[in-house]
């Protein structure tokens, strides 16, 4: 999730047609709603869709403490099988 501030805002305007095709595809491609579907598309286009280095960081720790929980369970586990 990206924890920066959004402040700047874009407008479009679209079809009835396409607001219903968006809205029944956003969920598909990871969106939470449409202006994050919106936000996505553009990203991509931009180039931009890599996470940032402080987002990046921030998964590591969170990938690193499951990991160690992890070996944790399984060093109880082969514990308990001997």
């Amino acid at each position: 999730m990206d924890l920066k501030r959004k402040s700047k805002m874009i407008s479009l305007r679209v079809s009835a047609e396409e607001y219903e095709i968006f809205k029944q595809h956003y969920p598909s491609h990871g969106a939470r709603n449409l202006s994050d579907f919106a936000r996505l598309a553009m990203q991509r286009i931009a180039g931009e869709s890599l996470p940032s280095s402080e987002s990046l960081q921030s998964k590591v720790q969170e990938l690193d403490g499951r990991l160690v929980a992890l070996e944790a369970c399984v060093a109880r586990l082969l514990k308990t099988d001997r």
